[in-house]
């Protein structure tokens, strides 16, 4: 945590509640057992309450929160030949950040130690894990209820939780992000400045450090922020896009990084997406419109899935590269659902805080929904299935540009099949040769290629008949799996 006005944090401190169990006060008694004790306690108190730290200071009375002065001077202590605060540490698991900040209120020496309980896993000091049960300090062994809700609560702890930038002041809160736009994205009706941040801190995107300014999380900066380049733990996850000429990776013709948040450069990321690919402009009802070969539906869903489900612990950015072939989106981090299985298998996700964010603005679909909804738009134009693959923990989606049936490989064909099955199923109607062949673009008369695409299919394992007593005229397929 970054301290910058000590003083005013101790009187916020001080300002709290009798009960606040991440909070202790003590005046002068130091006894580096019980710190290490207190020091476990109070940061389990803090995760099972949703505070980013929490705090033990000396030189106040714990009952009446009076400012009275210690003689405690924590950076002096030691344990035998051993600093103090590297014995502390050291007693901690998991390691946590612990600082020692040391100041004069009014002619009265206070310290303070400040507890990041990092969120890995209940807090433990040589081995034993403690909680505050009304305002006494117990082992957590001997709570089973607190210490399972500990374990949900340091579970669910993401990435977006962290702190991208500490202790901004509201001025600078603007100028380094667009909290207006950002709330009117979410139906927020405009206010002032101050009551906008703090709308903000409600919803958990800033977090008041009790100095006068905000830590802004990773979430928001991600979402709403001017530049991702200025925060060291982002630098790396705004979205990047290639263009090459051809098929392959010789010949880059167009290399650029994004700068804007999320919530704020999606639109404008998609419509440079898009204007990158051949396109002819259309008339409909009276307007003009450019008309893509990919549609634009397929890429906004597959584009949001790259930003949402990727790994913010692995260097990389989100990489859309275009082909004259294909585009190809990849984001860090090996795919949590079998790629064989996105059509039809629960959604699941690294970054829901991101996701939930995502979907109340309306940048992505309902939960599981989006890559049916893309595979639906590519069906309906007819083009080649899209490949899924996991390569080296990083999840690659291949969009391709249209392509006739007489030059489809066996695969694509397969592959297309398959997905058409799922789609198909997931809809409560079993594919046959009929959708396939209206899937594929193809005329009635070619009736036994497509029965020859299914046949490989089922042979491949990948789809089954519906009943195998069934006519041939009638016959229906599901997935493998059904």
């Amino acid at each position: 945590m970054k301290v910058v006005d000590a003083k005013k944090l101790l009187e916020n401190l001080c300002a709290e509640p009798r009960e606040t169990s991440w909070l202790e006060f003590k005046a002068s008694y130091f006894n580096a057992d019980e710190v290490g004790r207190y020091v476990s306690g109070l940061a389990n108190a803090a995760i099972l309450e949703g505070q980013s730290r929490a705090y033990l200071v000396y030189g106040v009375e714990n009952d009446t929160h009076k400012i009275i002065g210690t003689e405690v001077s924590l950076k002096d202590e030691k344990v035998g030949n051993e600093i103090f605060e590297h014995w502390l540490t050291r007693g901690l698991d998991p390691r946590l950040t612990v600082d020692f900040v040391s100041l004069d209120y009014k002619g009265k020496r206070v310290e303070l130690i400040l507890i990041d309980p990092a969120y890995q896993r209940p807090v433990r000091f040589r081995q034993i894990a403690y909680i505050w049960v009304d305002s006494i300090l117990k082992e957590l062994r001997e709570y089973p209820e607190r210490e399972r809700s500990l374990w949900i609560a340091t579970s669910r702890f993401a990435f977006e939780r962290g702190i991208a930038a500490h202790h901004i002041a509201l001025a600078q809160l603007y100028e380094l992000f667009d909290p207006e736009q950002f709330l009117a994205m979410l139906g927020q009706q405009r206010a002032s400045q101050a009551r906008m941040a703090q709308r903000l801190v409600e919803m958990g995107y800033l977090i008041n450090d009790r100095q006068g300014a905000y830590d802004v999380t990773n979430l928001f900066a991600l979402l709403a922020g001017k530049d991702l380049s200025t925060f060291p733990s982002l630098a790396t996850k705004a979205p990047r896009v290639i263009q090459y000429k051809g098929r392959k990776k010789l010949d880059g013709v167009g290399d650029v990084t994004g700068r804007l948040g999320y919530a704020l450069g999606f639109g404008k990321l998609l419509a440079y997406i898009m204007s990158r690919m051949p396109h002819t402009e259309i008339m409909v009802m009276g307007v003009r419109k450019n008309s893509y070969p990919v549609p634009e539906i397929a890429i906004r869903e597959f584009v949001a899935n790259a930003l949402i489900h990727q790994d913010f612990t692995l260097p990389g950015h989100p990489t859309i590269e275009v082909f004259d072939n294909k585009i190809q989106i990849t984001n860090p981090g090996s795919p949590l659902v079998d790629v064989s299985r996105f059509i039809d298998a629960p959604s699941k996700s690294r970054n829901e805080a991101l996701a939930s964010s995502m979907r109340a603005i309306g940048l992505c679909e309902e939960r599981g929904s989006g890559v049916d909804r893309a595979l639906s738009a590519i069906e309906e134009e007819a083009l080649p299935a899209p490949l899924f693959q996991a390569i080296e923990n990083s999840t690659v989606v291949n969009v391709f540009r249209p392509q006739d049936f007489s030059a489809m490989s066996r695969e694509d064909r397969i592959r297309a099949c398959y997905q058409h099955a799922q789609l198909r199923f997931e809809n409560g109607t079993p594919m046959s040769n009929q959708s396939l062949r209206r899937r594929l673009g193809v005329s009635d008369r070619q009736y036994p290629q497509i029965s020859v695409v299914i046949k490989d299919a089922i042979e491949a394992r990948l789809i089954r008949p519906l009943d195998l007593e069934q006519s041939n005229r009638k016959a229906r397929y599901v997935p493998h799996y059904i």
